[in-house]
């Protein structure tokens, strides 16, 4: 199933879209207009959506965001696949860490290589970004070293 699915590059005009995408995945979307640029989009042969994943820069650390993919297509692989897209980019732009916050998948990212830090751990440019006060203090606070 994935060679059916491409992954590119978000545009601004995919704004409207991933908002919608995250609003259906009940993910916020505060601040995605800043960072709409470092979205990518997982489409299906069709154009339908499958996925998004977003970062936010801040200096050489950034917060991976705006993990969804469509039901349809959970447990084949696609938010590794958007996952990956996103620490390329990362690598890319020379970051070194990534931050991520998540109430529902911790195991999921610590298969992916993120380890659980506290919150007080997390840069503190990381932490002025618009969907951190958005995530409750419940939410796990993970990082991966880029290297």
């Amino acid at each position: 199933m994935l060679a059916d699915i491409r992954i590119r590059p978000a545009v601004r005009g995919d704004l409207q879209q991933i908002s919608h995408f995250l609003n259906e995945n009940e993910l916020p979307t505060v601040g995605v207009e800043k960072c709409v640029e470092n979205f990518v989009v997982a489409q299906s042969r069709n154009g339908s959506w499958v996925g998004v994943a977003g970062l936010e820069v801040y200096g050489k650390s950034g917060l991976l965001r705006s993990v969804a993919v469509d039901q349809r297509f959970r447990g084949m692989g696609q938010g590794r696949a958007l996952v990956d897209a996103v620490l390329r980019n990362a690598r890319a732009k020379g970051l070194e860490r990534i931050y991520l916050l998540t109430d529902t998948a911790q195991a999921y990212f610590s298969g992916l290589g993120f380890e659980v830090v506290g919150r007080k751990d997390i840069d503190e440019a990381v932490k002025a970004s618009p969907e951190f006060p958005e995530c409750g203090e419940g939410a796990a606070a993970m990082r991966k070293l880029l290297s």
